[in-house]
């Protein structure tokens, strides 16, 4: 399917849409996991796209977008999307966006053409799927090209360049809400997606990006200034498409897709993964005819390299600073995909070391065994366990286990926390199931879905659903809303002792309700389809989800119960005020003992030999560490440097030799210099002494 043709753009801007970005820009974006599997993957070829929406403020509430009929030369509007609640005020888009008591119109950006009809879909922070069963996953990735809202280039000019920034009309929401508006399949939306960027250029979502510097070369780059999203249809294709902005006389934005080989999966993580990218598009590939071109006329390629997407329009995460004088976090991305590649594909990856660079990785991978929606769900509710980086683990997941460490502060120069997969400020997690043979079905699970139940939606059921899952805002506590409801549950436990209260609430109940739906959902799609009612689906999915939201308020109010005042308290057995008082394992690592004085901490770099020798003080679930990771970036070098364990070393080489290490390996590095820049896992993997750089 093919474009409808937009041939022009009537960009009607003013004081309101000036305002509308100014308040935007102020706002925290998204931060996502996606996720995409290809048919033959699957165990019964329903082909997968969804993704994790991270996200401390947005609007994660569910609307249903109805099909519509639209008469010739009418007009598609272009809108603002911003993140928090209300994230649009309109008509046009169904109930939920009409302007209630008080509140504004969003301004209208501009305008393309419409088709003739339109298809019905979900969405929430983002669209999620339509009833012709394509499916969306999205993530943000640093760019070294972005465009500006139409209107809203800085009077400076690029701050990569300096010279006129380029803009565009299409933001990353109408740009997927469009291509579930107009496509059945993947392929399709891929094109209406890339021919909509080269026409009218996009821009990221307002208040997602920020500057950010490549340490390695000098330039500036853009934080989030890309997009990469996964698709899915009921034909089991599976692609990953990425856009970024333009170049003044060359393209106002330039994009490529690849469709996954037949039984891969791939995971985008905050980092472009597409590689090298063929001569000529085809039935795999799909690109901007400019492609080349810009990357030619920005300096990004010399014209005679295999042309690599992500090496050339992204900027090296080893030694990307975002912002400018924060340590790069290229684990931000790498520590995702090396344990969702190990989960995938265990016999291939699982023992594979962790590299710094997220690009020593694959784009995608063979699926080992034949994936089920579960198995999906369980990528994107993975927190590590039973891996050396397990979040449960460690001084920041505290005595009780608590996968969920504090983000942001000024610590950034200093360290760094594990980003999850699961976190918790994940809004909520989807996953956009295409089924050829049966009605396509988008999972979404509010909330962390470590501790969330996913629950079903049909996008060609109609609107009917329960309106819990389109209640509650950040700014507004009520125990009407789904979300609400789970994000209690999950800060209640984190809080107070999340392994006691997932062992015995919330896993067991989480495996039993997630079990049921499944089993129900296989006898109701069997008499809907006897009964050819489609009506039928779009009530049992409303009082299933409704089901699902009361028990968790009961489990929220168990919660309460059980934990208060930091006891355990067995209502139903009628024991209250048991002491579960912190654990043996935890009073032996940080010197509990009968001085009652504060007690202070720092890392044990003999943890490992410790517990190895005694396996009473490990904790549960420890894992020894096998990944040797740096410890420190150099900014004076602008590179990783290798880092002393100190007592590790003193004990293995000796008083006088271990200063002799250190000397020589100073030295060392001041004679390699930047050299260093390109370092991996494996050139940083010299047993156990390493030493610390300025």
């Amino acid at each position: 399917m093919n474009l409808h043709c937009c041939k022009a753009v009537e960009l009607m801007l003013g004081c309101m849409v000036s305002a509308a970005l100014s308040q935007a820009e102020k706002q925290t974006g998204l931060g996502c996991t996606a996720v995409a599997v290809s048919g033959q993957a699957s165990s019964d070829g329903s082909a997968f796209a969804g993704m994790n929406a991270d996200s401390s403020s947005c609007d994660g509430r569910v609307a249903y977008i109805p099909s519509a009929d639209h008469p010739p030369g009418s007009m598609r509007p272009l809108y603002i999307f911003k993140g928090t609640a209300p994230r649009f005020i309109g008509y046009g888009r169904g109930a939920f966006y009409e302007p209630k008591e008080g509140e504004k119109l969003s301004p209208k950006l501009g305008e393309v053409p419409q088709v003739r009809r339109t298809f019905a879909y979900w969405e929430a922070a983002l669209p999620l799927m339509n009833e012709k069963g394509l499916a969306l996953g999205e993530s943000s990735c640093a760019s070294r090209l972005m465009n500006y809202p139409i209107g809203r280039a800085p009077p400076g000019g690029d701050p990569r360049t300096g010279a006129p920034a380029t803009e565009g009309a299409l933001d990353l929401t109408n740009m997927m809400q469009i291509a579930l508006e107009r496509c059945a399949d993947a392929r399709c939306g891929v094109e209406v997606m890339g021919n909509l960027a080269e026409e009218y250029g996009f821009f990221p979502m307002v208040g997602d990006w920020s500057l950010g510097r490549e340490a390695d070369t000098g330039k500036v780059a853009f934080d989030d200034g890309g997009e990469a999203i996964t698709l899915s249809d009921r034909f089991g294709a599976a692609w990953v498409f990425h856009v970024v902005g333009g170049v003044t006389g060359v393209a106002k934005s330039v994009w490529a897709a690849m469709r996954l080989p037949p039984g891969h999966v791939a995971f985008v993580a905050n980092n472009f993964v597409l590689r090298e990218v063929p001569q000529q598009p085809g039935e795999n590939w799909l690109f901007s005819p400019k492609l080349r071109e810009a990357a030619l006329v920005s300096g990004f390629w010399d014209g005679h390299e295999p042309f690599d997407f992500s090496r050339v329009f992204a900027p090296d995460s080893v030694f990307f600073e975002a912002p400018e004088g924060a340590a790069p976090i290229p684990l931000y991305a790498s520590l995702r995909l090396w344990r969702l590649f190990g989960l995938a594909a265990p016999k291939a990856y699982a023992k594979k070391p962790l590299p710094l660079d997220p690009l020593e990785l694959p784009l995608s991978v063979a699926a080992e065994k034949k994936l089920d929606a579960r198995d999906v769900f369980a990528f994107l509710s993975d927190t590590y366990e039973g891996t050396e980086f397990d979040m449960s683990q460690g001084i920041l997941a505290g005595p009780f286990g608590s996968p969920f460490p504090r983000e942001g502060g000024n610590n950034s120069r200093l360290g760094q926390i594990p980003r999850g997969i699961s976190i918790a400020r994940t809004l909520y997690s989807v996953v956009g199931q295409s089924r050829l043979y049966k009605q396509p079905v988008v999972w979404l699970a509010a909330d962390s879905p470590v501790a969330s139940v996913y629950v079903p939606f049909y996008p060609a059921a109609g609107e009917k659903h329960a309106t819990a899952y389109s209640t509650g805002t950040m700014g507004n506590f009520t125990r009407e809303s789904a979300w609400w409801a789970f994000d209690f549950v999950a800060n209640w436990a984190s809080n107070t002792n999340w392994r006691h209260a997932t062992t015995n609430f919330i896993f067991p109940l989480r495996e039993k309700l997630q079990r049921m739906l499944l089993e129900d959902i296989a006898s109701i799609e069997a008499r809907a389809e006897k009964e050819g009612s489609l009506t039928l689906l779009g009530e049992w999915q409303m009082h299933a989800q409704q089901a699902v939201v009361d028990r968790w308020w009961r489990l929220a109010d168990e919660l309460v119960v059980a934990y208060n005042d930091g006891f355990f308290n067995d209502a139903s057995h009628d024991k209250f005020g048991v002491g579960l008082g912190y654990p043996e394992w935890w009073a032996q690592q940080i010197g509990f003992n009968q001085d009652v004085h504060p007690i202070y901490v720092k890392r044990d770099l003999l943890a490992d030999e410790s517990y190895a020798a005694d396996a009473k003080l490990q904790p549960p679930g420890f894992v020894a560490a096998v990944n040797p990771l740096p410890t420190s970036f150099s900014f004076t070098q602008k590179s990783w440097q290798p880092h002393v364990l100190i007592a590790t070393a003193w004990i293995s080489l000796g008083g006088i030799n271990f200063v002799l290490a250190i000397v020589a390996t100073f030295v060392l590095g001041i004679l390699t210099g930047r050299a260093t820049k390109h370092m991996t896992s494996k050139d940083l993997a010299i047993g156990s002494a390493y030493v610390v750089m300025p």
